[in-house]
């Protein structure tokens, strides 16, 4: 089940460049509740109209999006980001001539990328958060859920992109993730979602399948987003939970 997930707005058919920016977009605002995620997401495609990369290269979007906000960013914001995806646009022809642009690992990758957006720049904490970098320390989340959107083909990943390989992706980590992969003893269950982890629970499911070790994201993130896997164990989920023999928070709520 798909929903609610940001990728539930992006459409499967059409122009490449429409899909890769309503992708792009979908991915970075995923953050918050999800059935909020998608709300917002869908606001902002619906603004930018059935051919969104053609309006962001005229300029149509300076025009939109009027009273727009989401949680702590605001018009300005988004306006900056479109603004500077049209000059990448402009530049690369699209996201993935862009990100490809630099060779190396995913983590010299993603910092090559986020400094197209910050441009060696100090931007305020809103726009930074928006393309954030693994040279801070961010697990990167949403690039990486962009990513495993873009190079999986499957029943809930897109496939788009030709020239980055699944087994080359990190792990989209998130608290959900983090808190179910800790509870499974994945990876350690103290310390920040920070790239180093995320880093550290990609090697641990490469373990599994060193051709794609993101496959297991969508389930363990969807776990927390629907509510079976809550901060607090809820024994009646734990019971319910088909990895409860391997999870150590269904040792706790049995002790509860």
């Amino acid at each position: 089940m798909l929903s609610p997930d940001p990728l539930e707005c992006v459409p499967r058919t059409g122009e490449f460049r429409d899909i890769e920016l309503s992708a792009f977009l979908a991915a970075l605002f995923a953050y918050g509740r999800a059935d909020i995620i998608v709300c917002n997401v869908r606001g902002i495609l619906s603004e930018l109209g059935p051919r969104p990369h053609a309006a962001l290269m005229e300029g149509e979007h300076k025009a939109r999006l009027k009273g727009w906000k989401y949680r702590f960013h605001k018009r300005d914001d988004l306006l900056w980001l479109l603004d500077r995806l049209r000059g990448i646009y402009a530049a690369h022809g699209t996201l993935e001539n862009a990100f490809c642009a630099t060779h190396g690992d995913m983590e010299t990758r993603l910092a090559a990328f986020a400094q197209l957006f910050h441009g060696g720049k100090k931007l305020s904490a809103a726009k930074s958060f928006l393309v954030p970098s693994p040279v801070n320390g961010s697990a990167c989340k949403r690039m990486n859920l962009f990513l495993r959107w873009m190079a999986r083909k499957d029943d809930v990943d897109i496939g788009l992109w030709t020239r980055i390989s699944p087994a080359e992706l990190i792990m989209p980590l998130d608290v959900h993730v983090d808190r179910i992969a800790g509870r499974l003893g994945l990876v350690d269950s103290k310390g920040a979602a920070n790239f180093k982890k995320a880093l550290a629970l990609t090697n641990r499911f490469r373990e599994f399948d060193p051709a794609d070790p993101v496959r297991y994201d969508f389930a363990l993130c969807s776990l927390g987003k629907l509510g079976h896997c809550e901060k607090t164990p809820d024994p009646a989920s734990c019971l319910a939970c088909a990895l409860r023999d391997c999870c150590t928070a269904h040792a706790v709520s049995r002790m509860g």
